[in-house]
């Protein structure tokens, strides 16, 4: 009976020990929950663990785009040269190839019977013109009447009209230039007869080569100002060319849905020819935005989302994509240039982690 009793003692003993410790661990974690709340969370952020992960500035680049269009190169005047009449080719006066000013004959015709008409419409103009002169002078004194100082003096204006055809019908007979530039392969030879059918040469003042390309309607407000494009051509393997776009159609293909845009190419070295194909390149100048790189860009329920460190913390920042070019990915949304955004170690980050930044190529 007294060993039962003795039990019991030692049970309810061991019990109230046991309700004791339990309340002084609740009491203590009371106070010091009670201390967080009391003192902030500075010391629950020093306790946090800390992140290192790699980061990258962000930089901010423009959505620009390249626009390609291949076109045909034509001079700057160009045409094919024919003759005015039908005769037989006396002399052909230049070369292929060869450079011309404007107004040198180039091909002289058979123009014996024109240099014969001038020569007779001369001699019949000074015979008409001395006729008019001395009715003019009799008739000052009375002794010619006045109609015929007048039928003279519309003798003499006719003359001078049949003068000058003559002259012109010679003129015609000398095939000119009508330009400066450089002349093709003569068609002809001395002796052929030729018509007003008959290609002579062709007659290009290459200088300037014009490229007409056809562009889309919705790149038509990107033609304001001064645009440069390049161009290469496969005569020219490894060459670009500098062209600048000089003048617009007036409308706009309402079939096609495009533009005609003509550029010129300055031939300063004398290296391309009309008829050339050229690939012509555009750099289109864009909006701005931030840049990032794509590893750095994830995705969640709402949408984009990047990692930005701001002081030693990582904040959670919802983006917009915009473009993605060469392994970068332009975006909109609230960062700014020079901001650290997390291309590594973002697996592991909640908003508000604390971090410690390494640099691309760091370890």
């Amino acid at each position: 009976m007294g060993i039962n009793i003795l039990r019991q003692k030692r049970f309810i003993i061991a019990a109230i020990t046991l309700v004791v410790i339990l309340m002084i661990f609740w009491n203590r974690d009371f106070f010091w929950n009670d201390q967080d709340s009391i003192l902030g969370s500075s010391d629950a952020d020093a306790k946090a663990p800390v992140i290192t992960v790699i980061t990258e500035p962000i930089a901010i680049t423009g959505n620009d785009r390249i626009f390609e269009a291949i076109g045909t190169g034509r001079a700057r005047l160009s045409v094919q040269i024919y003759p005015a009449v039908s005769e037989a080719v006396q002399e052909v006066l230049f070369t292929a190839q060869g450079p011309v000013k404007k107004g040198e004959v180039l091909v002289r015709l058979d123009d014996r019977e024109e240099k014969l008409a001038l020569r007779r419409a001369e001699i019949e103009l000074d015979a008409a013109r001395r006729l008019l002169n001395r009715y003019e002078q009799a008739g000052r004194q009375g002794g010619v009447p006045k109609s015929e100082v007048d039928q003279a003096r519309a003798d003499f204006e006719a003359k001078r009209v049949a003068r000058d055809q003559a002259q012109l019908d010679l003129e015609l007979h000398s095939i000119i230039a009508p330009f400066d530039g450089v002349v093709g392969l003569p068609r002809i030879d001395p002796g052929d007869r030729v018509s007003p059918d008959t290609v002579i040469t062709v007659l290009d003042d290459r200088h300037i080569l014009y490229v007409d390309i056809e562009v889309p309607e919705a790149l038509v407000s990107s033609l304001q100002g001064e645009q440069i494009i390049t161009a290469t051509t496969p005569a020219w393997p490894g060459l670009t060319f500098d062209a600048h776009i000089s003048a617009l159609e007036s409308r706009i293909d309402p079939e096609r849905r495009t533009m005609m845009v003509r550029a010129n190419i300055v031939n300063e070295k004398d290296l391309l020819r009309p008829g050339m194909s050229f690939v012509t390149r555009w750099k289109i100048k864009g909006n701005e935005f931030p840049t990032v790189p794509e590893i750095a860009l994830q995705w969640g329920r709402e949408g984009a989302f990047i990692w930005v460190i701001r002081g030693d913390k990582a904040e959670k920042i919802p983006v917009r994509v915009i473009a993605r070019t060469s392994g970068r990915v332009l975006v909109e949304g609230a960062v700014t240039n020079g901001d650290h955004v997390v291309v590594e170690g973002v697996q592991r980050l909640t908003p508000g982690s604390k971090v410690r930044m390494l640099g691309a190529g760091e370890s």
